[in-house]
């Protein structure tokens, strides 16, 4: 089972409309180097290692993309991790069915008031919880 989700992306360059992965296994959502310099991202002085699910570690840049919309919900500069994908990662995506280029992430997810749902491989809307 996998959870998909329509995104619009935006930089200061373009945007692009895709359908990506959603990944709750992964805390930030991740976007391909060629993706992000396509749309225009803004760098931060910012680097995160990411360990793979095979344990592989991969620097990544913390990038600021101007307007990312998840389904119908806007969320204006967020914070993406850029990385060069590799073939098997791009080809593994495409197998599945969404882009080649991007994640999507919990910290991307929860803000905009979505959970993925594996039984029904959508995003499910739910309400923030203040405790």
């Amino acid at each position: 089972m996998h959870v998909k989700a329509k995104v619009v992306i935006r930089g200061s360059k373009g945007s692009a409309e895709l359908t990506a992965l959603v990944d709750a296994g992964s805390s930030m959502t991740v976007v391909d180097r060629g993706l992000a310099e396509a749309i225009g991202v803004e760098y931060t002085d910012r680097e995160r290692v990411i360990v793979t699910a095979s344990g592989q570690e991969i620097v990544s840049k913390v990038a600021i993309v101007k307007e990312l919309i998840v389904e119908d919900e806007p969320l204006k500069f967020e914070r993406v991790l850029v990385m060069d994908f590799s073939e098997n990662v791009k080809e593994g995506l495409k197998n599945l069915g969404v882009s080649d280029s991007m994640v999507l992430g919990m910290t991307t997810l929860e803000p905009a008031g979505f959970m993925p749902d594996t039984t029904t491989d959508k995003l499910r809307r739910v309400k923030l919880l203040l405790i």
